[in-house]
């Protein structure tokens, strides 16, 4: 739910004693782990909006990018531009978007959005809001998940 509909929520959750993140809470139905990286968790899931929709989330407890060291924001963004750049060779993207919402979730996170000439999005954003659960075929998650285990398979820890 977002800030916008229970902000004393959101504002409670975005306090590392309560963030949902630090406090190892369940992740969403389906979501795997694809990859630990230096300053990051890279994840999935199979139900999405666009194929190859993946997410990186920051170690540190943060909610706005600001809220990092100098340090920490380096090797954030270094991990989220390794993740890009596997992202797009594994799906032969056109481009990567990088989207940071925070607006349910107040832990920073990227998500990453893999962007071709079919995608259902021509010339406009995306609606992450038009989740489709059949949008992957018998055994292509998976396939994707592998694939980018050993696109990271350098970087990760």
């Amino acid at each position: 739910m977002s800030f916008h509909h229970d902000y004393e929520r959101w504002e409670r959750m975005a306090r590392q004693e309560n963030c949902p993140v630090c406090s190892g809470a369940p992740m969403p139905e389906g979501m795997v782990d694809v990859v630990e990286l230096p300053a990051s968790w890279l994840n999935a899931q199979p139900e999405v909006c666009l194929r190859g929709q993946v997410c990186v989330t920051s170690k540190v407890h943060a909610v706005e990018l600001y809220d990092l060291t100098d340090d920490q924001l380096l090797a954030f963004m270094k991990d989220v531009s390794a993740c890009a750049k596997a992202l797009k060779k594994v799906t032969q993207a056109v481009r990567i978007n990088y989207e940071i919402h925070g607006n349910t979730v107040p832990h920073l996170h990227v998500h990453l959005f893999p962007r071709s000439m079919d995608d259902p999005f021509p010339g406009q954003p995306i609606d992450y809001r038009q989740v489709r659960p059949d949008i992957y075929g018998e055994g292509e998650f998976e396939a994707l998940v592998e694939e980018l285990r050993r696109e990271l398979a350098g970087r990760a820890l």
